[in-house]
């Protein structure tokens, strides 16, 4: 049975999060104290005590839970001639096939305020949806002019590359100005990683992706707004930008691999090699046919994302949790070269994992393996 966090999508922003979080929009943009704001999902109210604490006073909130607020108000009953400068908050983080999920587009057919005239087509004829996504479009509707502003706390997965396309649409046709922060704390009671997502139109950024991390200072990236679709987890371009082995000597690691399929016996039961056992591999047996090893890269997994070694095709199980890689032809039978291959890729780990940020599990893609810089 789905909890009722998992329902209403419950993850309240910690009060001095939300402290950082609203010095970093209002750093960007100014506001009077008489900007009409609106709070669609207010929870326990930390957005809207700490605008109040800086002066603002005309708030309005929306909050459907009646042990959270003496007026459960629901957001999608919310009639759109309602116009604000700034919408902000934590919408909820919700999965849209939970049972009972808060967001059944079934359920809002008859409102005044009906699906079809804030979701965009494809939604629609789904009749389901990621609820932030669903948040997001509504609050566009609900916006007074080209000069207002939505800023959410999102999960980071919203930047996922490719992911949300048709959403990211409706993000470039609303405004001209993107900035995307994540720093290195704890933003919830539980860790899932997220970010703060300002949505404007910003003269001195017009046209621009602002990508922020924080981790005891401030790491900025801009790019072109059309790179929307691409990976923008500021975190994970840091440790990109900032981890790799870099001398006049490193080159990618797909200087050294083929551009082939392995085939290579596979087993969830019945298998030798796992995330568990495959630092053990880190070397080829002697008296092996080193022609046989091929590259053994494990792709998933919060503590063992990134770890590798060198598996026996003739002779080696493996579980569904690799990538396999074979070595071009002038390295098959490069015995040293294979090891060290293997060295570097082990004594860096902590990168692998840290551009792997992720909701759930962490995933590393083919390409982040093919990029790395080795040092030979």
């Amino acid at each position: 049975m789905a909890t009722k966090q998992e329902t209403l999508g419950q993850y309240f922003t910690k009060k001095e999060i939300v402290e950082k979080l609203l010095d970093l929009l209002f750093s960007y943009k100014a506001y009077s104290k008489s900007t009409s704001i609106l709070e669609p999902s207010s929870g326990t109210g930390n957005f809207t005590d700490c605008l109040k604490g800086k002066g603002f006073k005309n708030i309005k909130e929306c909050e459907i839970d009646p042990e959270l607020t003496t007026n459960p108000t629901d957001f999608f009953d919310l009639a759109l001639d309602n116009k604000f400068d700034l919408i902000i908050g934590n919408p909820p983080f919700s999965k849209y096939n939970v049972k009972d999920s808060y967001y059944d587009l079934k359920k809002y057919l008859k409102n005044q305020t009906p699906p079809n005239s804030y979701l965009i087509k494809d939604i629609v004829k789904k009749g389901k949806d990621r609820i932030e996504n669903v948040f997001i479009l509504k609050s566009i509707k609900h916006l007074k002019n080209a000069n207002s502003t939505i800023a959410f706390v999102l999960p980071i997965s919203f930047f996922i590359k490719n992911r949300n396309r048709r959403i990211k649409e409706t993000l470039l046709k609303n405004f001209s100005t993107v900035i995307i922060y994540q720093n290195d704390k704890i933003w919830f009671e539980r860790n899932i990683p997220c970010c703060f997502l300002i949505l404007s139109d910003i003269k001195k950024f017009e046209g621009k992706i602002i990508n922020i991390f924080q981790n005891g200072k401030k790491n900025e990236e801009v790019f072109d707004i059309k790179n929307i679709y691409e990976e923008l987890i500021p975190q994970v371009i840091f440790h990109k930008n900032n981890g790799y082995i870099k001398n006049e000597k490193g080159v990618p690691l797909s200087e050294f691999l083929a551009d082939k399929k392995v085939h290579i016996r596979k087993s969830f039961t019945e298998n030798n090699v796992s995330a568990k056992n495959i630092l053990d591999k880190s070397k080829i047996p002697s008296n092996s046919k080193v022609k046989n090893f091929k590259m053994a890269v494990v792709r998933v997994g919060n503590s063992s994302v990134g770890k590798c070694g060198l598996v026996d095709q003739e002779k080696d199980t493996l579980n569904d949790m690799f990538y396999v890689f074979d070595f071009k032809n002038e390295y098959t039978n490069n015995k040293g070269l294979k090891e060290k291959l293997c060295d570097q890729i082990n004594n860096n780990v902590d990168y692998f994992r840290n551009i792997t940020c992720r909701v759930g599990s962490k995933s590393i893609k083919k390409e982040d393996i093919l990029n790395f810089q080795v040092c030979i």
